[in-house]
């Protein structure tokens, strides 16, 4: 069966994105999620044309882990293809990790 929908969970511990002052946290991390559901949603589109692909990026104010970004691949109505939401999900998160190292989502207060 080919695959239907895709759906992507990821989360952004806003606490734990600096170590050090001077950033506007809240700020950069809607920098971030935009970035991170933008990068999610063009490489799906343009890999799985006509697919319904469904981002959605949570921000946690408070410090944390961070946890894996979480993928879900449908075949028909209600089937999960867990092989293929695994080689996504390893792809999405070297695609992500990129976006996170080029830190153009950082805003600096005065």
């Amino acid at each position: 069966m080919a695959i239907t929908r895709i759906i992507v969970a990821d989360r952004i511990m806003a606490g734990s994105l600096f170590q050090e002052e001077g950033y506007d946290v809240e700020q950069s991390a809607d920098n971030l999620a935009d970035a991170r559901g933008q990068i999610i949603v063009d490489y799906l589109e343009a890999e799985y044309p006509g697919v319904e692909v469904c981002a959605d990026i949570a921000i946690q104010k408070e410090a944390g882990p961070s946890r894996p970004v979480e993928v879900a691949v449908y075949v028909g109505e209600e089937e999960v293809d867990l092989a293929a939401a695994a080689a996504i999900r390893e792809r999405l998160i070297r695609r992500l990790e990129e976006s996170m190292a080029d830190r153009s989502w950082v805003v600096r207060t005065a």
